[in-house]
């Protein structure tokens, strides 16, 4: 049995000479591919809710500024001495009125 040499100091391309692959979906580059347009797989848009409707009109930026009202109101509330406070949410016309007053217990009621 004779022995073969193997050359050193070859070249990829050399030592690959005359090699034809076969073509599998591993081997295949995307860059054999034709420029195709993508489909785009458009998921189907969520129903939009009453409450999701309602949400849209209290930007992040509009409940910090009410948010931060109704907590200098609750506040003065507090240093007058009452603990709780209660809102009532009004309408007047074309404005929203939050009207407040302190809540009051079942021992004051009676």
């Amino acid at each position: 049995m004779a022995k073969h040499k193997i050359p050193k100091n070859r070249s990829i391309e050399d030592m690959f000479q005359g090699v034809q692959e076969e073509e599998t979906f591993e081997t295949a580059g995307w860059e054999d591919e034709p420029d195709q347009p993508r489909r785009v797989v458009k998921k189907p848009a969520k129903e939009q809710t009453a409450a999701d409707f309602r949400k849209q009109f209290f930007s992040d930026d509009l409940q910090e500024k009410v948010g931060r009202l109704l907590l200098d109101i609750k506040m003065a509330y507090y240093k007058d001495g009452f603990g709780d406070i209660s809102m009532q949410i009004v309408k007047d016309g074309r404005n929203v009125v939050i009207k407040t007053m302190p809540k009051t217990s079942k021992k004051d009621r009676d």
